[in-house]
């Protein structure tokens, strides 16, 4: 089964001209391989499923810092992309497609999160958002919004509660053991001017350019909404459902048909949100 889903992986590779990794592999080889080259790839990819330890080439991305505007000299004036070793995906992508899986299968993901998920975007959630209103004012029904912003939202994520979610879902041992191992054992340095940064270590957070981390994020929010809502009624119902929030990844429109009633959302979603280490940007809170 492994062997089949490593093989799937390879085929999916599709771009070619990306920076490479710390093990300077380029994508463009992993797409060459062929015969014993591809038996030896998924040997070992084999052996790190089995014992559950990745090589340090695997754990190791390259962040590059980019000016946000001309002449930058604080550190939030930059954003960075990551480059993370393309053979590591291969691994990642069969977890994260059995992960995936686990997901749909209990459907645990709503319907009203439109982002990192395929066929739906910005553009969804702003209609959904769109219809609601204009439906609730058609009846004569007010509408309460408030849009949430994260500080930093993916780089909060708390890995230990996120290793239980993924066990209440039901992921397996080892797909759970591969994941925390990447995830404590992880470094990073930062590249300007083609120079490397002494080593680093994250402490939390998803792992951007990792093909793991949207539905990582995805599944950790949800779980902050699930916890928020399970005790909240308040909301706009419409066509026999109760709609609580509208998503697109971390941005989230809170909806109620009261003002008391966004008030005790609100409220109940800055306590749990804390508890999950997230926090929310009062700046851009409306």
């Amino acid at each position: 089964m492994l062997t089949e889903e490593i093989l799937l992986a390879l085929k999916e590779i599709k771009k070619n001209n990306k920076a490479e990794g710390h093990d300077n592999m380029p994508v463009e080889m992993l797409r060459c391989l062929d015969g014993k080259a591809t038996t030896e790839l998924i040997d070992v990819c084999k052996t790190i499923y089995t014992t559950g330890i990745w090589p340090t080439d695997f754990v190791q991305s390259i962040m590059l810092p980019l000016e946000k505007k001309p002449n930058a000299t604080k550190c939030e004036d930059f954003r960075t992309i990551t480059i993370i070793s393309h053979a590591a995906k291969i691994l990642l992508k069969v977890l994260q497609k059995r992960i995936k899986a686990k997901v749909d299968a209990v459907r645990f993901l709503s319907d009203a999160q439109f982002g990192f998920r395929k066929g739906t975007g910005t553009r969804d959630a702003t209609g959904t958002l769109r219809v609601l209103t204009l439906r609730s004012l058609e009846v004569d029904r007010d509408v309460y919004v408030c849009f949430v912003d994260y500080e930093k939202a993916f780089d909060r994520v708390d890995w230990k509660k996120l290793i239980r979610v993924l066990k209440r879902l039901g992921v397996d041992y080892r797909d759970r053991r591969l994941i925390g191992n990447l995830y404590m054992g992880q470094t990073f340095t930062v590249r300007i001017e083609e120079e490397d940064s002494e080593p680093g270590i994250i402490g939390r957070g998803t792992r951007q350019g990792c093909p793991l981390s949207p539905l990582l994020f995805n599944i950790y929010i949800q779980e902050v909404l699930n916890e928020t809502l399970d005790n909240v009624a308040d909301g706009v119902e419409t066509v026999g459902r109760l709609i609580q929030a509208i998503r697109c990844a971390d941005d989230q429109a809170m909806t109620a048909s009261s003002e008391e009633g966004l008030q005790r959302i609100m409220e109940a979603l800055e306590r749990i949100s804390e508890e999950y280490g997230m926090r929310i940007n009062l700046k851009k809170k409306k």
